[in-house]
């Protein structure tokens, strides 16, 4: 006999059905420095079709924006090295004025979020934003750019 109380867990099932996102064409530039938080976006968004790319750090994400790869949307996580004040989201406005900006935080600052819009941000979330209210709000992003 098992002496351990094991359960299998399994996702509970919502009694309205989740709208089905096709973002088919779409390119996504997820700019995320920890593996984990990519992983996390990469999971909620990854079955919509969209192609979605991660940039490590700001530079990897100008060099992409610079290049020929035309972005749909950009999700950047606000806290990483050299984005203080959301400067960096204010000079890829600069670059490409017609790219969608989702800014993840980690805490809700005031300061930050001021900053953020400020600099030509769409939306601001919490990076522990849940499955539906991502989609939707990319969806509503991706819908200005079609």
């Amino acid at each position: 006999m098992n002496a351990f109380n094991t359960q299998i867990l399994r996702p509970m099932k919502s009694e309205m059905p989740h709208p089905v996102f096709n973002w088919k064409g779409k390119r996504i530039l997820i700019v995320e420095d920890d593996y984990v938080n990519y992983l996390y976006f990469h999971e909620i968004l990854s079955g919509a079709n969209a192609c979605l790319i991660r940039a490590v750090s700001l530079q990897e994400a100008f060099d992409m924006i610079t290049s020929a790869i035309r972005f749909d949307l950009l999700i950047i996580n606000t806290s990483l090295p050299g984005n203080e004040n959301c400067r960096s989201i204010k000079r890829m406005k600069m670059l490409w004025p017609d790219i969608r900006v989702i800014a993840i935080a980690g805490c809700d600052c005031n300061g930050r979020n001021r900053n953020c819009y400020q600099t030509g941000c769409d939306t601001l979330v919490n990076q522990h934003i849940d499955y539906s209210e991502m989609m939707s709000v990319v969806d509503e992003l991706l819908a200005i750019v079609r």
